[in-house]
């Protein structure tokens, strides 16, 4: 409610007040003449920057502030996230947007007092109306604007403020907090019991004075209510809390203030429920900053006030919680709604309870808990039951599905997989690039026994270019083995999450390879292969898509154009050379191979780009190490063609030099188009190998058989000019030869004559 007395207020002739929170009032007027609002807060906390903004949705994201300090005068501003850094959150309105009258802002006598007048409609701008209005107001903790220390929101309508045109004043405006936006995920006990189907009352296991001991993650309440973590808005903190960092948890004024909870087990969406309040802000820092690494991250903000060596985590906070039951919670969904524990102990999160979470803090569902009638379909037919899940968690995979369970006691995830057929089955761990080399895999065949570790090297067809059996100190499974029954393959086993050397496994989300063969003979897979990238912590999947596909398909078509149009043209125009008239042929055979040479250069290099972006290493299998010699090779062609050595003038012989560089110079040119064919056929394998098939099986057989008629297209034409027209051009030549020399016996008796 306002603040103002209880007798009638016109808040057009006088100021109205609203109390925001412990030492922050806001005081406002409306003025009718000019339809503006004037406003002016006062903090009484000491020297820090305010703010208040106008929303048409209750959130943050989309409002419009203004924002001040006493070191820098209010501005208007567009609140764009709640997120780090600063400048990613709030954006600075355009000059012309810069419409506040007398704003001001200055401490003075231990309060910071921000003041301004604004227009109630602006262009493009969010109304301040006469009926509700949703204001957002913080304050921070320093005259630097940052973080806030605390914000809240809160409705108020004006329309009760407004003067009438005889002077006639009104109530006071009401005020009214905003709705509380539900929590989808859990709820929590309200009372001691609740009312079972039969009618009977049920004991709730959580009374007031209970020991409990409980581990999970600990989040706070800000993030919490904000459905996503502050410094990462694009993870939920119930799916995914082994994200929050240390520093938003321990560091973040706005988060640490606002409570913590110790989350329980995942429900069947894959979200921790909201499990227990801690009472006790300061035990939960004083654990949490010895456990958190005070190194800086390449994946999460540092966290300044933990005081962990650097192997400690930076993010994730797990641990043991012992405390006694204070509060059963205020029987509403959300964190209110949870037991608040007191007397609270953090220890290491190693440190076992003794007994699983109570069930009924997660799973209780209020007093109307009555069991429902089962639904029967309308043709009353029975659906076939749905086979169960082996595991915690089942994911689909291509032709096949895998099962995991984490067993975070010692730190590691059994897994099954399975495929229908008999198959040599593969699991790989990537490290996001979602490329086969430089991977690890578990592969197994009911040919070579149990399971075993591999490091993946290449994309190659040959089996043993392309994986490496790990070395005996490295294979770490643990009840490994496969089987083919009932006419599936099945291989299992349990892998530690994070071993040195290895790409770790996490509790977020994981790129993984999935592949299996035509038989249990380890080979090739073909298309037989899937990207996925599987949550563990929620059980979501989604399938990958292999990065670089354009660039590696620009690659291609640059050497096709090179070797497979433009060089086997220029080698056609000089063996056809009968069919030009001067120098035709020549410049058709220097501009050919100069673009070929161009092309050749950009195919070269996006592949080296592209190698080295996937985490590759270069020249490693036959079409690299072909290609290499091939940039070579052409470079020494167009170096030699442009140093060739003159063509004799008419009559006269041809050097050795120039016989010499002709031989070379045919010779290269024809074993470069020998390459460049089998080069651009091992380069359509690969494609095929890296992007499945070229879209399927199919259409890597039409891909295939289209290059190969292309390339008997250029074969036959080569053939053509080296027989047909080189005979022609020689009979060409001996005919102008005896032209020559007629024309010169007959200069020659003229003369004696």
């Amino acid at each position: 409610m306002a603040a103002a007395a209880s007798a009638a207020m016109d808040c057009s002739n006088s100021f109205c007040e609203k109390d925001l929170a412990d030492g922050y009032l806001l005081r406002y007027k409306l003025n009718g003449a000019d339809n503006t609002i004037t406003m002016e807060l006062t903090y009484s906390g000491g020297d820090v920057w305010l703010g208040i903004a106008v929303s048409d949705t209750g959130s943050m994201v989309g409002s419009e502030a203004v924002i001040g300090s006493s070191s820098s005068m209010p501005q208007k501003y567009l609140l764009k996230a709640p997120t780090l850094p600063t400048e990613s959150a709030i954006e600075l309105m355009w000059p012309e947007e810069q419409t506040l009258i007398d704003a001001s802002c200055e401490f003075v006598n231990g309060q910071t007092v921000m003041k301004f007048t604004k227009a109630l409609k602006e262009d493009n701008e969010i109304e301040i109306t006469m009926g509700d209005n949703t204001f957002l107001w913080a304050y921070g903790n320093s005259p630097t604007i940052d973080y806030h220390v605390t914000r809240s929101s809160f409705i108020l309508n004006l329309e009760a403020a407004e003067q009438t045109k005889d002077g006639t004043t009104f109530p006071t405006p009401s005020i009214s907090p905003p709705a509380a936006t539900p929590f989808p995920s859990v709820t929590a006990p309200v009372a001691s019991s609740s009312q079972s189907s039969e009618g009977e009352t049920e004991t709730n296991p959580i009374k007031i004075g209970d020991d409990i001991c409980v581990t999970g993650y600990i989040m706070d309440t800000y993030c919490i209510e904000l459905g996503y973590l502050l410094d990462d808005p694009s993870t939920d903190p119930l799916k995914e809390p082994e994200k929050h960092s240390f520093h938003c948890l321990l560091d973040v004024p706005v988060c640490y203030n606002s409570g913590f909870n110790v989350l329980g087990p995942k429900d069947k969406e894959g979200r921790h429920c909201l499990g227990f309040r801690l009472d006790s802000k300061d035990a939960v820092l004083t654990a949490g900053r010895a456990a958190g690494s005070r190194f800086g991250s390449s994946t999460h903000y540092t966290c300044n006030t933990c005081n962990g060596d650097a192997s400690k985590p930076v993010s994730g906070y797990r641990a043991t919680v012992k405390g006694t039951v204070k509060e059963l919670g205020d029987g509403k969904e959300g964190v209110n709604g949870q037991p608040l524990l007191t007397n609270i102990q953090l220890l290491d999160a190693s440190v076992e309870c003794g007994a699983p979470f109570p069930p009924s803090v997660c799973e209780y569902e209020g007093i109307d808990n009555v069991e429902s009638e089962p639904e029967v379909s309308v043709d009353n037919v029975e659906s076939e039951p749905e086979e169960p899940c082996p595991l915690d968690f089942c994911v689909p995979l291509l032709d096949g599905q895998l099962a995991y369970t984490v067993n975070e006691a010692d730190g590691t995830v059994t897994m099954e997989v399975r495929h229908d057929g008999d198959a040599w089955l593969a699991l790989g761990f990537n490290d996001g690039s979602q490329m086969m080399a430089g991977s690890d895999a578990v592969i197994g065949s009911t040919d070579t026994g149990k399971p075993q570790k591999y490091r993946l090297l290449t994309i190659s067809p040959v089996v043993d270019s392309a994986i490496q059996l790990m070395p005996p100190e490295q294979q770490t499974l643990k009840n490994a083995s496969i089987e083919y029954k009932d006419g599936q393959t099945l291989m299992r086993f349990t892998k530690i999450m994070n071993e040195p050397g290895e790409i770790p496994i996490s509790m977020g989300d994981n790129d993984f390879l999935w592949a299996y063969g035509m038989s249990p003979t380890i080979g090739y897979h073909g298309p037989n292969r899937q990207p996925i990238v599987v949550n563990l912590s929620s059980g979501s999947s989604e399938v990958g898509q292999v990065p670089n596909m354009s660039a590696w398909l620009a690659h291609g078509i640059c050497a096709f154009v090179a070797w497979g149009v433009l060089a086997p043209a220029a080698v056609q125009s000089a063996l056809m050379r009968a069919l030009f008239r001067g120098n035709l042929w020549f410049q058709i055979h220097q501009y050919f191979n100069s673009l070929a040479f161009v092309l050749t250069i950009a195919s070269f290099a996006i592949a080296v780009a592209f190698t080295q972006k996937e985490g590759s290493q270069h020249f490693t299998n036959n079409h690299e190490k072909m290609g290499l010699a091939m940039f070579i090779m052409v470079a020494l062609q167009v170096l030699g063609g442009g140093l060739r050595p003159h063509v004799p003038a008419p009559g006269e012989e041809k050097t050795t030099v120039r016989k010499g560089w002709e031989i070379g110079h045919r010779v290269l040119g024809i074993t470069l188009l020998a390459c460049g064919f089998w080069q651009m056929y091992a380069g359509i394998q690969l494609y095929a190998i890296k992007y499945s098939g070229v879209g399927s099986s199919e259409e890597e057989r039409a891909v295939t058989t289209a290059y190969w008629v292309w390339i008997a297209f250029d074969c036959a034409l080569l053939v053509i000019g080296g027989v047909y027209f080189k005979f022609l051009r020689s009979t060409v030549e001996q005919s102008d030869e005896k032209e020559r020399r007629s024309t010169s016996d007959v200069a020659v008796d003229q003369v004696d004559a």
